[in-house]
């Protein structure tokens, strides 16, 4: 018998056609519909509006912070230095302070020590006159991963001179890591670039107080330019790919005497100092700021930080404010101290404010619920309050 041979009917062929159609159809219409996700940027972080001039028969003094025209000039110096030289100078406000003085109370309410704690609170809502108060806000504390604040200002200035000769893209996971999950291990590198000097074995005579030299840079960045008697030269550990769980070699010998061992110091004053020139793009460069910003931003929708064992949000300042606002900051955490630098902004501009909490005792680092209560007390106040007002 002749052997059947089957044969493909032209409407096969049709119905196998159309079917590839309908799917390269399909992909082109997902990749189209997706375009808008795909390029979609992270929202711009905002920026807070420098001070308008006050008619002469106001009493009141604005801040006083050099015009932004002048910043190239001061990025062309040779030494390596901080380019903001005056501080800017914020209005005592006794509003302010009463919330500051609720906001400890709120702390010692839950049996938590007053001693150990700072308090700076930032009102910029106003742009005729920034305001301010504090608790113990000029007292210089071990600020932890805040330090990573610093250095992160440091980083950029060094490579907008010069000193730091690699492209930036280079360091962009370093500059993540280190800024948005505060890994140690990215730190310690971004640290050693900024003063040509890594960590290693014990130093002795002329080398040891080279190493000491670069090393301290870092603190004099900052202090030429008015954070006084700030440190920040001390690494965070532990340091996974040194292998450090401490510090040891020439680091320990840069704490000096180990009965009283030299510890990074910052004032909540000037942790907050450097958020505000980073939000009103003068730290370093008006890019360099904006990529700070962009650094700093942080999601406070419980979607984007419950399942993260790292988040930066539980038991810190960002846990009980709404989500609908913008966030920024730097937070830092040990078995002993708890501390972050924030700035807040409403999207209709009701409340826009730096606050910075300092608490370095090991009874604030058990304690999840005192910086969430202080920080929704802090947002409630101003938030009902609206812009604050010279009158």
């Amino acid at each position: 018998m002749p052997s059947r041979r089957r044969v493909r009917t032209k409407f096969s062929r049709l119905k196998y056609r159309n079917i590839l159609c309908l799917i390269a159809g399909a992909i082109a219409i997902g990749w189209i519909v997706t375009i808008p996700f795909r390029i979609r940027r992270p929202p711009e972080p905002p920026v807070i509006l420098t001070q308008q001039p006050i008619s002469p028969q106001e009493t009141l003094s604005p801040p006083t912070i050099e015009p932004s025209e002048n910043l190239a000039d001061r990025q062309s110096e040779p030494t390596f230095s901080y380019n903001i030289k005056t501080p800017p100078n914020p209005v005592y406000s006794q509003e302010l302070q009463g919330i500051v003085d609720e906001a400890v109370k709120i702390a010692t309410s839950k049996g938590l020590p007053a001693e150990p704690l700072s308090i700076t609170l930032f009102d910029v809502s106003n742009a005729k006159a920034h305001s301010f108060a504090g608790y113990q806000n000029q007292t210089l504390r071990f600020p932890a991963s805040v330090a990573k604040l610093f250095w992160m200002a440091a980083f950029y200035s060094a490579l907008e001179k010069g000193i730091i000769t690699q492209r930036e893209s280079a360091f962009t996971n370093d500059l993540e890591q280190m800024v948005r999950v505060s890994n140690n291990d990215a730190a310690s590198r971004i640290l050693d670039q900024i003063t040509d000097t890594k960590s290693g074995g014990r130093l002795a005579g002329e080398e040891l107080q080279t190493w000491l030299k670069k090393r301290n840079q870092i603190n004099s960045f900052f202090q030429s330019a008015g954070y006084n008697d700030i440190r920040i030269t001390t690494k965070n550990y532990p340091i996974h790919y040194l292998k450090q769980e401490g510090p040891i070699g020439r680091d320990l010998q840069l704490r000096g005497d180990p009965s009283q061992p030299i510890r990074n110091q910052v004032t909540t004053d000037q942790a907050a100092r450097l958020i505000y020139e980073i939000y009103t793009r003068q730290a370093v460069s008006s890019v360099a700021s904006r990529k700070m910003a962009y650094l700093l931003t942080r999601d406070l929708d419980p979607k984007a930080w419950k399942n993260d064992p790292s988040n930066s949000i539980q038991g810190f300042l960002g846990e009980s404010l709404p989500t609908n606002i913008y966030f920024g900051s730097k937070v830092g955490y040990t078995s002993k101290s708890r501390s972050e630098a924030a700035f807040v902004r409403t999207l209709d501009d009701r409340a826009i404010y730096i606050l910075v909490v300092f608490a370095d005792d090991p009874a604030y680092a058990k304690d999840e619920t005192a910086f969430p209560a202080i920080s929704r007390y802090v947002f409630d106040r101003l938030n009902a309050r609206g812009p604050s007002s010279l009158q």
